[in-house]
């Protein structure tokens, strides 16, 4: 309701992977581009979910980051839930917010979700750069990183874009509502 209150049109799911995002968005008359990695999107779970989003005429993806770099498209909104955290770059990390910031019109909306205080007992030995080795007894492992608040707030308004509500910080939970554009501060 928030996004079709405020004329929100076309949303970008950054990394999307298997889409749970974007099919109640679909649902709600959006227009939704998913980008994730282009190894992403082969998995089972992914390539089922694309076959079934395909068949929205409001569905388009983008493979990270050659498609969508180049892809001349201006949107309305972003999320990113749930998947800066999960990119062991630094330079990427930086990268994505710089070209979605790029990718969303003047007026605009993003909204993160992220988790906080998840890695105090992971043992030192899973340290990675800034961040942690995840699951290394699983066959799919995954790096993880947290950031504060206040370092989120920081970053994410370094690119312009003001903080217009915390929707949760409680717990773990981080999941922030930004603007971007002068009419939407006001």
């Amino acid at each position: 309701k928030f996004f079709k209150n405020r004329g929100v049109e076309s949303i970008v799911d950054f990394g999307a992977g298997a889409l749970r995002h974007t099919f109640p968005l679909l649902r709600a008359g959006f227009q939704v581009c998913a980008v994730e990695f282009e190894d992403q999107f082969k998995r089972t779970k992914c390539s089922e979910a694309l076959r079934r989003a395909e068949k929205n005429g409001n569905f388009c993806k983008l493979i990270w980051p050659k498609d969508f770099k180049s892809d001349g498209r201006r949107f309305d909104a972003a999320l990113l839930c749930y998947v800066i955290q999960t990119m062991p770059l630094k330079e990427e990390r930086e990268l994505v917010l710089k070209v979605l910031t790029k990718k969303l019109r003047k007026d605009s909306y993003l909204l993160w979700m992220g988790r906080h205080g998840q890695t105090a007992d992971i043992p030192n030995e899973q340290v990675v750069r800034d961040g942690y080795f995840m699951w290394p007894d699983r066959e799919a492992h995954s790096f993880y990183t947290e950031f504060t608040t206040e370092v989120t707030h920081d970053w994410v308004g370094r690119h312009g874009f003001k903080r217009l509500r915390s929707l949760s910080e409680r717990g773990t939970d981080q999941v922030f509502l930004y603007g971007k554009g002068s009419s939407i501060w006001a």
